[in-house]
């Protein structure tokens, strides 16, 4: 079961994959916040909601990608966790450093998914990370 009141953005075009992770992460106890776009995301940040996990697509419609917004909120938000999905070949490598863990190759599982979130919370615990 998830830690009560962790956040994490799920920013993903395609409607179908959004709904089916957002809706698992709830299932796992998190609060989650639907995204489309970059814009979408830094607007939620900007209005100062508190996020724990940001999980976003590479590909993003709109004018800035998964690798442009992960790298953006590593500066203006140290404290929020990116994952990166994606389907694209390669993605892996050029995520390594915008995601301590890589990024997810797509297709995936919301298992997987919660996994890596789980992961992320319990580095953070054991660092003392807000």
């Amino acid at each position: 079961m998830a830690e009560a009141q962790k956040t994490v953005i799920v920013a993903e075009p395609d409607v179908l994959v959004r709904m089916v992770v957002s809706e698992y992460l709830r299932d796992c106890g998190y609060k989650v916040i639907e995204a489309t776009t970059a814009h979408d995301v830094r607007t939620i940040l900007h209005a100062r909601h508190p996020v724990d996990i940001l999980l976003s697509e590479v590909s993003l419609g709109g004018e800035t990608d998964g690798f442009s917004l992960a790298a953006g909120i590593r500066q203006t938000h140290p404290a929020v966790d990116v994952i990166l999905t994606s389907g694209i070949a390669g993605a892996a490598a050029e995520s390594h450093e915008l995601c301590e863990q890589g990024s997810i190759k797509k297709p995936y599982q919301p298992k997987d998914v919660e996994a890596r979130i789980r992961i992320l919370l319990e580095r953070r615990r054991a660092s003392n990370k807000p």
